[in-house]
């Protein structure tokens, strides 16, 4: 089966993941929503053995309206992914990454007179199914393998 773009099915399966961040820096919904299925878990529990208390969310749109107000629309951040390994099995893949996530308060990021940030270094694993001709994410789990800098950045008023 063809997949958008002309993509490979690990390629496509791969692009999930990556719409999934970039929508995060971008501060766009809709982009967030194309990389998750309806029925999506995130499970941010994990976030637990570095003083953060999340929990799962279910649901794209639930998910979607978490990650805007708690990152895209509020923070200047880039994820960078890299380490990628994606097995490819049928219509369905699963994946690991690590996601280097960095995070400044709105309008502080381009400019270096500031250097109050949050710097993740996050292990992604997601279960991707193929849906039509996208590739979605319909469960992963973010667990931080080390931080840096002020988690204060991360507290959204």
């Amino acid at each position: 089966m063809p997949n958008a773009g002309g993509l490979t099915d690990r390629e496509a399966a791969i692009d999930a993941m990556i719409r999934f961040v970039c929508a995060l820096d971008e501060a766009d919904p809709e982009l967030s929503a194309s990389s998750l299925t309806e029925d999506a878990v995130m499970d941010l529990t994990p976030f637990k053995k570095i003083g953060m208390d999340y929990s799962a969310v279910e649901g794209r749109d639930s998910i979607v309206q978490r990650l805007m107000d708690a990152v895209g629309k509020p923070l200047d951040t880039t994820h960078c992914a890299t380490n990628i390994r994606c097995t490819v099995t049928g219509d369905t893949a699963e994946l690991t990454s690590c996601v280097m996530a960095q995070h400044f308060r709105a309008g502080q990021g381009p400019s270096p007179e500031y250097q109050d940030y949050y710097l993740f270094g996050n292990q992604y694993k997601a279960s991707i199914v193929r849906e039509g001709e996208l590739w979605r994410m319909r469960h992963f789990s973010i667990t931080p393998a080390w931080v840096q800098g002020n988690p204060a950045v991360m507290k959204v008023t």
